[in-house]
């Protein structure tokens, strides 16, 4: 009898633990930005794989896991029409941003993003 009780004690905390957990974790956090930002360079020819690729990024949260603004940073060949299109259509979903040429310096900041020429 006393073995039934402790037992069903143990696992009366266990559920009440795993309830808490499931609810800490369900709750929207607070953001950490350190100032980190993640910039997705498509390489040529890679137009069929790209749109699985933002999709991963964001449904596995990889900016929030590496602190960063919340936001992916790609820099594609704007010469290519599918790719523009591509990302166009992700940014309806998904917080991003193209940024120009490939073939500038980029400076991100808390406004936007500065160019240079190199």
């Amino acid at each position: 009898m006393v073995l039934a009780i402790v037992l069903l004690s143990v696992l009366a905390f266990y559920g009440v633990f795993l309830a808490v957990l499931e609810i800490l974790r369900r709750q929207p956090g607070k953001k950490h930005d350190a100032g980190f930002r993640i910039i997705l360079t498509v390489p040529e020819g890679s137009a069929d794989y790209l749109e699985g690729v933002i999709r991963r990024i964001f449904s596995e949260d990889i900016p929030e896991k590496l602190l960063t603004d919340g936001r992916l940073y790609v820099s594609a060949d704007a010469g290519n029409p599918q790719v523009v299109r591509i990302i166009r259509d992700m940014q309806r979903m998904y917080p991003l941003e193209l940024l120009p040429q490939a073939d500038r310096y980029y400076m991100i900041t808390g406004r936007g993003f500065k160019m240079s020429e190199p």
